[in-house]
C-alpha cells in the first residue's frame, strides 16, 4: 500500500474511532429511564425582594418578591389579606420565580402595611406552601414590630383547631365581625397556635372563626366563632409556642390568648336530614331534641296509620316503619304546634333493584346484645328485631344450659320493653361457668309486613368478672355551687358513661372492659344536664369543658382509683 494512502486512513480512523465511542453512548444513554429522585417537600423560600421584607419610606407602587424556585400561586383571593385593607385589590402575577404585586390604590403615609398571603404561595413541582407567609414594609420612617401569640381550642372537645382565623379589630362593637374585615389576620396551624407580627400597639378585639366562604366576615350559620372576653394588646417579644427550644416563663404564658371556637346555637327547630334507611324504614333526624314533635301524612287518609314510630335515647332522630306506602310520601311535620317543615320523599330505597332470585323470600331478622358471642356481666339479653314484631309465640324459645355434666333445657322468661315490639328481653339467672343456647323456632315471630323469622339460635357465655377492671376518680373541686357532668371516654373520645355530681367526691364506673379510657369533665352552670354553646353577640362563652391530660390504663381483675383537681 502507497505510503501516502496509509497515512490517510490512518488520520480517518483517529478521527471515526472517537466520533463513534460517543455515539454509541449517547445511544446507550436513551435507552435507560432516568430515576426520579427524593420527593421535594421543601417550601419554596423568598431569597429577596423590591423593597426590601420591613423597610421603611416605600413610596413606590410595585411589590417583587424573589423566591428560590418556580411558583404557583394558589388562590390568592382566599388567603390573601392586607393590612391595613385596601379599597382596591392589587394586581398579582407571577413572573418566573417572581410574585410581582402592583398597587392599584394609593398608600397611607406612616403606615405599616402587612400583606398576608397564608399558603398562596407554592412550589411548582409539588404544590409545598409557603405557610403564612407575610411581607411588610413602611411607609413612614418607623415599622411596627409587635406580636401576639396565642392558640384556639374547640369548646367542646378542647382539641386545637387548624386552620382557624385568628382575627384583630380596633373596632369594639359587637356586630363588627359580621360587617367588616379585620385590621390583623393570622391562621393556626395543625397545633392550633397562631402568631400575629408587625402589629401596632394599642387594644383590639380578638376573634377566631372557621370561615367556610373565605370572606373573612362571620356570615353563615355553619361558621364556628369564638371570641376573647378581655381586650388583647401585642408585646415587643410574643411567645413563640412552637419553637420546643424556647423557655416559656409565667410571665410569658400570661401574655398568650388563648380562644375557644363554638357552633352558635340555631334559633329554631329544623329538620337536618330525611332518609329511606331501610325498606319501609324512614328516618328523620331533628336540630334539637324534640318534645311535643306531630306529623301528619298530607297524601294519606287521616283514617289510615301512616307508621309505627321509635324515637332513639336523645329524641332528636324519628325512625318510622311506614305501613301505608304511597310512592312518594308527603309528610307535614310540627314541634309544638308550630309547622317547621314538610318531608317530601320517595318510599323506594335506594340502590335496592330487582332480586336477582325470584323465589327469595323477605324474613325477620336481629341482632343481640350477646356480641362475640360474649354476654356482659350481669347484662340482660336483648334480641333487636330489623322491624316492628306483631304476632309471636314467646313459649316456642327454649334456652339450652350446658354445664360441665349435663345439658337442660327451660322455657325463659321473655318480654318486649317497647311499645312496638321490636326490642326483647330474654332473662334468667346466667352462670359464668355454663354456655348457653337460645333456640328460635322459625315462625316464632312474624313482622307487620308478615314477614318471619328463620329457625335459628344464640350462642353466647357470660364474661367472667374477673376478665374486668374498675376505676374510679376522686375529685377536688373548689366551686360546687353548680353540677359538673363527668365522662369517661374512649381513647379516641367517644362517651363510654357519664355521671353527674354535685357534692360527690368520688365517681365510680365500675365494671370496665379492658383498655385505654379518658376522662372529660363539663361544667354545667346552668344545671339543664348538657353542655351549652357560647353566643357571640351576648358575650356569651360556651361552658367550660376540661380533659384530664392522662390516658388511664385499665386492666383485667385490677382496681385503679385516679385524683383530679377541678
Amino acid at each position: 500500500m502507497p505510503s501516502g494512502l496509509r497515512r490517510f486512513l490512518l488520520q480517518t480512523l483517529k478521527l471515526l474511532i472517537p466520533a463513534s465511542i460517543t455515539l454509541y453512548a449517547i445511544a446507550c444513554a436513551t435507552i435507560v429511564t432516568p430515576t426520579g429522585g427524593p420527593k421535594d417537600v421543601t417550601p419554596p423560600k423568598m431569597t429577596s425582594s423590591q423593597p426590601r421584607n420591613l423597610s421603611t419610606n416605600f413610596e413606590g407602587n410595585k411589590l417583587v418578591l424573589t423566591f428560590n424556585e418556580f411558583l404557583v400561586l394558589k388562590t390568592p383571593e382566599k388567603f390573601m389579606l392586607i393590612s391595613p385593607p385596601l379599597s382596591k385589590l392589587p394586581d398579582i402575577k407571577l413572573k418566573g420565580h417572581d410574585v410581582v404585586i402592583k398597587l392599584e390604590d394609593s398608600l397611607r403615609s406612616n403606615t405599616t402595611y402587612n400583606f398576608y398571603f397564608g399558603d398562596a404561595i407554592q412550589d411548582i413541582s409539588e404544590n409545598n406552601p409557603a405557610k403564612n407567609f407575610n411581607f411588610a414594609f413602611s411607609t413612614g420612617p418607623d415599622i411596627d414590630s409587635l406580636s401576639l401569640s396565642g392558640i384556639v381550642t374547640d369548646a367542646f372537645t378542647s382539641l386545637p383547631v387548624k386552620e382557624a382565623l385568628v382575627m384583630l379589630y380596633t373596632d369594639f362593637a359587637d356586630s363588627i365581625p359580621m360587617l367588616q374585615i379585620p385590621v390583623y389576620v393570622s391562621r393556626t396551624n395543625a397545633k392550633g397556635n397562631f402568631r400575629l407580627n408587625n402589629l401596632a400597639s394599642g387594644k383590639y378585639r380578638a376573634v377566631a372563626l372557621v370561615d367556610k366562604n373565605s370572606d373573612y366576615i362571620y356570615n353563615l350559620p355553619s361558621e364556628l366563632i369564638g371570641f376573647s372576653d378581655d381586650s388583647v394588646q401585642p408585646y415587643v417579644a410574643a411567645v413563640d409556642l412552637d419553637d420546643s427550644t424556647l423557655v416559656k416563663t409565667k410571665a410569658d404564658l400570661k401574655k398568650l390568648v388563648s380562644i375557644n371556637i363554638f357552633p352558635e346555637p340555631d334559633s329554631g327547630q329544623r329538620i337536618l336530614k330525611s332518609v329511606i334507611a331501610a325498606k319501609n324504614k324512614l328516618s328523620i333526624v331533628f336540630r334539637y331534641p324534640t318534645s311535643s314533635p306531630g306529623f301528619r301524612a298530607i297524601n294519606i287518609a287521616d283514617s289510615l296509620p301512616w307508621a309505627l314510630q321509635e324515637w332513639n335515647r336523645t329524641n332528636d332522630t324519628l325512625n318510622a316503619w311506614l305501613l301505608n306506602k304511597p310512592d312518594t310520601l308527603k309528610l307535614e311535620v310540627t314541634d309544638h304546634g308550630i309547622n317547621i317543615d314538610t318531608v317530601k320523599i320517595s318510599t323506594t330505597l335506594k340502590g335496592a333493584g330487582k332480586p336477582k332470585n325470584k323465589e327469595k323470600v323477605e324474613r325477620l331478622t336481629y341482632s343481640s346484645s350477646a356480641a362475640g358471642n360474649t354476654l356482659g356481666f350481669n347484662k340482660p339479653l336483648i334480641l333487636t328485631f330489623t322491624n316492628p314484631v306483631k304476632e309471636y309465640d314467646l313459649s316456642a324459645l327454649q334456652l339450652a344450659i350446658r354445664t360441665k355434666k349435663d345439658t337442660s333445657f327451660v322455657i325463659p322468661e321473655a318480654t318486649f320493653t317497647d311499645s312496638i315490639h321490636r326490642n326483647l328481653l330474654v332473662t334468667h339467672k346466667w352462670n359464668t361457668t355454663d354456655y348457653f343456647d337460645l333456640y328460635i323456632p322459625k315462625g316464632a315471630f312474624i313482622d307487620i309486613y308478615s314477614d318471619t323469622c328463620d329457625s335459628t339460635h344464640v350462642t353466647f357465655q357470660m364474661r367472667p368478672v374477673e376478665e374486668y377492671g374498675r376505676f374510679a376518680v376522686l375529685m377536688t373541686r373548689k366551686d360546687a355551687s353548680y353540677p359538673v357532668i363527668i365522662q369517661l371516654t374512649t381513647e379516641k373520645g367517644a362517651v363510654v358513661d357519664q355521671r353527674i355530681i354535685t357534692n360527690e367526691k368520688r365517681v365510680d364506673f365500675g365494671l370496665l372492659s379492658p383498655g385505654k379510657y379518658g376522662l372529660k369533665a363539663i361544667l354545667d352552670v346552668n344545671g339543664n344536664g348538657k353542655w351549652d354553646t357560647g353566643n357571640f353577640i351576648k358575650k356569651i362563652q360556651p361552658e367550660s369543658v376540661l380533659l384530664h391530660p392522662k390516658l388511664f390504663v385499665v386492666k383485667s381483675n385490677w382496681e385503679l382509683e385516679e385524683n383530679w383537681d377541678l
